[in-house]
């Protein structure tokens, strides 16, 4: 879900429409990714060295696809131009395709680590932090 959602960064960059809540989101839903990525590669004695390398490259990785997405999308377009129902569109799909990783990453990786962990209390705490991103605004 980094690819698409660095692309929409760069986008939302030139757009005007990045938020400090926008900013918070992103990285209240990558901690948990990271660290129960993090606590499964040190379960598995992976080197501490090599988890720090791996993560500092998709640092870099993101950071680079968020300037991409940033230069490919043009800044000034014309109102009801070509330019303008291209750039919609392509903002629009790639609101979806994150969205859509989003909610795959969490499908596939997240809740089922969070059953093994917390149990049956798991699925109220993911019914309360989605509220709570509900209401962040």
């Amino acid at each position: 879900d980094g690819i698409p959602e660095s692309l929409m960064l760069g986008f939302m960059t030139n757009e005007k429409t990045i938020t400090w809540e926008f900013l918070l989101a992103i990285f209240v839903a990558n901690f948990p990714e990271a660290f129960a990525g993090t606590s499964h590669l040190c379960a598995q004695k992976m080197p501490k060295r090599k988890i720090f390398a791996m993560w500092g490259s998709i640092f870099l990785v993101t950071g680079v696809l968020a300037m991409v997405g940033s230069m490919i999308l043009p800044e000034k377009v014309e109102h009801d131009s070509i330019e303008e129902r291209v750039r919609d569109t392509t903002t629009a799909l790639l609101e979806g395709l994150t969205g859509g990783a989003m909610l795959a990453m969490i499908a596939t990786a997240m809740l089922p680590a969070a059953m093994k962990g917390a149990g049956e209390h798991s699925g109220i705490f993911f019914v309360l932090g989605f509220v709570l991103s509900v209401f962040i605004n």
